[in-house]
């Protein structure tokens, strides 16, 4: 197959780039369906989705506001998946391709990730501009990590991990041992997800809710939220997030999933978080759809990542402490969009049992995707209405029920706090819900 290069109009910045990545092959999660995550840490916040016709294939992709050269984690139509995360120890000085330019070949190109690897064979040749870990995947379920230099390459494949996943931050396991950049992101988030796989609840609510959305460290732990404490010189309540797996640069969240096992190409999906993902809702996009709603791209911003952006700055108050969030704000946020993010995953769950193994249709797909951008526009608005009132009537919050965890008989109903997480002992303060018949009950739950 051969490939040529889009054009490069577009000037790289000199700040770093820090992301996230992690690449699952289908034995690693519950739904047996090979994913890419991405938290892209970046310093522009205006993120949108487009869709493109490529020289193959067609494809949606995650871009900057306005950008129509670059793309930066995306599907097509035919299975294949990509997204990167900068890589900082890997050295060499060329300019040529960049890793942006390089995403939109692939994605319009690619049927395969032996595809990919010719991509890259061939792009050994001319250099690559910005040495990147690329998370791949095919219709096959094979995927893997290229760790891709400026003339060379590694590839590690999901198959050949003990199980069946491979994590990244902004550094490569065949670089040198300096410039390791993220490496406690990259340990915190084996952490979660090789504890996840061993309880059996690695799946793609946990990637979304958990995983993208974490903002404790190796040896800390924050959950439940609101933190009720201290950390090191932070008011009360208050979390730096300057080196979690969420950051206060995380401006979206990619999550690629391969098509379902003997399914037809199109169940191939992704899921996206524009904004910081404590400060969003997940979307499902399907290159079936043939377009991105408007609620995603914008004439020059997206809708909901303006929403996203707005809630941020509730969420981070203090100008002194710019990368620290406030605790209290977040869980009052998450507690109120929980009904939301579950209704969306339902639906989605619905939706694709429906569609069965063809997968959807293009007005299906559009009217699912339309309908949830809809849903968490008026999300917000609810919150800030609510807000609005909890200021005017500060002592007429909603009761909470009182109940100590250890009081717990053994083998109870479980219980779990604002972020899916189950409550232990370890972590025993804090307000936590109750699952009942579909419904939640919100209680206060306290050491004993």
């Amino acid at each position: 197959m051969r490939f040529k290069l889009v054009p490069l109009l577009l000037l790289h910045l000199s700040f770093t780039f820090a992301c996230t990545i992690g690449a699952f092959g289908p034995t690693a999660l519950s739904e047996g369906r090979a994913v890419l995550w991405k938290n892209r840490d970046v310093n522009n916040p205006d993120q949108e989705m487009k869709f493109f016709r490529g020289p193959r294939f067609r494809f949606v992709a995650n871009v900057y506001a306005g950008e129509t050269l670059d793309v930066w984690a995306g599907i097509n139509e035919v299975g294949f998946a990509i997204m990167n995360s900068n890589s900082y120890n890997l050295t060499g000085n060329i300019t040529a391709a960049d890793d942006g330019n390089i995403m939109r070949l692939a994605l319009g190109s690619c049927a395969t990730v032996e595809d990919f690897a010719h991509l890259l064979d061939s792009l050994n040749i001319v250099g690559r501009e910005t040495p990147a870990n690329f998370g791949v995947f095919d219709s096959t379920g094979t995927t893997a990590i290229f760790e891709a230099g400026y003339t060379s390459y590694t590839r590690y494949d999901t198959k050949n991990d003990s199980l069946g996943f491979l994590i990244r931050a902004n550094y490569s396991m065949s670089g040198g041992p300096n410039r390791l950049l993220g490496k406690n992101r990259y340990e915190r988030a084996e952490q979660l997800c090789r504890a996840a796989f061993y309880e059996n609840r690695l799946n793609l609510p946990f990637i979304i809710c958990t995983l993208a959305r974490d903002l404790g460290q190796v040896g800390f732990e924050p959950y439940p939220l609101p933190f009720l404490g201290k950390f090191g010189s932070l008011p009360f309540g208050y979390l730096p997030t300057d080196t979690t797996i969420c950051r206060s640069q995380t401006r979206s969240v990619e999550i690629m999933v391969g098509p379902a096992p003997g399914a037809h190409l199109r169940t191939g999906m992704m899921w996206v978080l524009l904004g910081q993902p404590v400060a969003t809702l997940p979307i499902p996009l399907w290159v079936a759809a043939e377009t991105v709603p408007s609620y995603l791209d914008g004439t020059i911003t997206a809708p909901i990542c303006d929403e996203a952006q707005r809630l941020v700055s509730y969420l981070y108050p203090l100008p002194e402490y710019p990368k620290a969030i406030n605790t209290q704000r977040l869980a009052r946020w998450l507690q109120f969009s929980a009904p939301t993010e579950s209704t969306i995953f339902a639906l989605v769950a619905r939706c694709e049992t429906e569609w069965g193994a063809s997968g959807p249709s293009r007005t299906a797909a559009q009217t699912l995707t339309d309908s949830i951008c809809r849903l968490i526009l008026a999300t917000y608005q609810n919150f800030w209405q609510t807000v609005e009132l909890e200021k005017q009537y500060p002592n007429q919050h909603p009761p909470l029920t009182t109940l100590h965890l250890n009081s717990l008989p053994p083998n109870s109903f479980p219980v779990y706090d604002i972020t899916g997480r189950i409550a232990s002992p370890a972590r025993s303060t804090g307000i936590f819900f109750i699952p009942n018949d579909g419904a939640v009950q919100r209680l206060l739950v306290l050491k004993k």
